[in-house]
């Protein structure tokens, strides 16, 4: 069991950080596609990469030493059909007139390594069924795919990592594999035809895609914080770091001119699909922008400057800068917590009478008159509120 349990285990210990190098790009895409990122997508599809990883790992792990490998002179492949039948039938302890070695048998390697790669292959029928809606026909396909992509790597040994391969390519594992696909497919339509259907879950995130929540809006910051820090890496190239507070400057800066640019939008809320807009039209939104900016980066600013005074205390003057600046982060920890509440804008915005709201629905008119003019259907569920702040 040991040979089963080792690679699982990598995968458990690897997967994190995969998923965590996945997700940022991953919530980009759900809320460009779909407005929204769903937690029961992102469940299912994350467990489909885990899985697959899994797999994987079962096929190529434990990696044996490259010397021993070379030293090997075993047959390469196994090309006889149902082998493996013939072998339990043989080989192994089973005897139809003996009851008493039916258990033993079903204990032997002879029926645990074909039950194996039965059962390696189900759950990808039951995500290529359930999820991606494919039909028996074409789980059939991929699942041979699959599989003749795990035999081939085999043979290969690892894409000629290895001198020859350490693992047998075995015809039958493809019979198993492809039927084990077959098998999850079965399974999905016997009994798991109750689950949420692809297009329910579609049609959730397009109500939710007018809702601008703090995932959105930490997903948007964390992309224009990531081109502030390419700005300001250029920066100190071009001028061999000798720009002060260049890091500062960048960020004081960047906000208002691409938000100016680009109607409200900054790269991060341009491929989140968030705006800047006046909460009423008394105003120009120029204006509104600019002031929202320069209260926020202004205010960021003062903090940075008054935590270089704290190693420098000697009056009391400077004593006060620093309880002034320990209440102003007090002050932006509270307001950054509240934040979290539905429907709840940071003080700037209050200030500046500015809100994010979603561009999703907007971006989506041109395409949904495209599908009219062509007689195709428009899409079954539409944005409802383009002003709420809530939602994920």
């Amino acid at each position: 069991m040991d040979a089963y349990f080792l690679p699982i285990g990598t995968a458990a210990w690897q997967f994190p950080i995969i998923a965590a190098l996945l997700t940022l790009p991953y919530a980009v895409y759900s809320y460009r596609k779909y407005g929204a990122v769903s937690a029961y997508r992102s469940l299912l599809l994350f467990s489909m990469l885990f899985y697959l990883q899994c797999a994987f790992y079962l096929v190529i792990l434990p990696l044996p030493d490259p010397s021993e490998v070379a030293k090997m002179t075993g047959p390469y492949a196994e090309l006889t059909p149902f082998r493996n039948v013939y072998d339990f039938i043989v080989k192994s302890s089973f005897d139809p007139a003996r009851p008493s070695t039916w258990l033993r048998a079903l204990r032997e390697s002879y029926f645990l390594e074909p039950l194996f790669n039965l059962t390696l292959t189900i759950p990808f029928g039951v995500y290529l069924a359930y999820y991606f809606r494919k039909s028996l026909k074409k789980v059939i396909l991929f699942s041979f795919l699959l599989s003749a992509f795990f035999e081939l790597t085999q043979l290969t040994g690892l894409f000629f990592l290895y001198p020859r391969p350490y693992r047998l390519f075995d015809i039958n594992d493809l019979l198993l594999n492809t039927l084990g696909g077959v098998c999850g497919c079965l399974i999905y339509t016997r009994f798991l035809q109750k689950l949420p259907s692809k297009r329910r879950i579609d049609e959730r995130s397009l109500e939710k895609s007018a809702r601008v929540g703090f995932v959105r809006r930490l997903v948007a910051l964390l992309i224009d914080s990531l081109v502030i820090l390419a700005i300001d890496l250029l920066l100190g190239l071009f001028a061999g770091g000798g720009v002060p507070y260049s890091g500062s400057l960048v960020f004081f800066v960047y906000y208002p001119a691409f938000a100016l640019a680009l109607r409200g939008r900054t790269p991060g809320k341009l491929l989140v699909k968030i705006r800047i807009e006046r909460i009423d039209g008394g105003v120009s939104p120029h204006l509104s922008i600019c002031l929202r900016y320069v209260l926020r980066n202004a205010f960021l600013l003062a903090l940075q400057f008054l935590s270089h005074l704290i190693p420098e205390i000697e009056t009391r003057q400077q004593a006060v800068f620093v309880v002034v600046f320990l209440l102003a982060v007090a002050f932006s920890f509270v307001d950054l917590c509240l934040s979290f509440r539905r429907g709840r804008r940071l003080w700037y915005e209050m200030l500046s009478k500015t809100r994010n709201a979603s561009s999703f629905a907007d971006d989506r008119v041109p395409k949904r008159r495209e599908s009219a003019a062509d007689g195709r259907n428009t899409d079954p569920a539409e944005a409802k509120d383009a002003h709420e702040t809530d939602g994920v």
